[in-house]
């Protein structure tokens, strides 16, 4: 068996965090939250993770400003987007900016723990 996971779960909203937590701690993963993208710059700059879970709509940075940092400083980190605005051009950008999986809120404890899932399994792996 492999060793728990981190995960970064990103969201404004406290409930939200609360939730994703408990569903993919539950799932045996290593859960850290941050509450806007600039924390979880912060928290990234101090621990390696190996999904964020990011909302879209944050105040003074995006999920998808997030993404954009995320992906230019750490091309090995997986990314799932969550939202309540899933439009086509939502997720087009954010397939752009290399999120692995989309997730439209509300969504069920089984589609977030899907979305993590299938995003690591797209990892790339290490070169060595």
């Amino acid at each position: 068996m492999t060793s728990a996971r981190n995960v970064l779960v990103v969201d404004d909203e406290e409930v939200i965090r609360d939730v994703c937590t408990q569903i993919l701690e539950a799932e045996g993963y290593q859960v850290t939250t941050a509450s806007n993208g600039r924390e979880a710059l912060h928290r990234v700059s101090e621990k390696q993770f190996d999904v964020v879970v990011t909302d879209i709509m944050m105040p003074d940075m995006s999920g998808l400003e997030l993404l954009e940092v995320l992906k230019s400083t750490n091309l090995d980190l997986c990314t799932v987007v969550i939202t309540g605005l899933g439009t086509f051009d939502m997720a087009t950008q954010s397939d752009r900016l290399g999120a692995r999986e989309f997730v439209v809120k509300p969504f069920t404890p089984d589609e977030l723990s899907r979305a993590v899932g299938k995003a690591l399994s797209k990892r790339r792996p290490l070169e060595g």
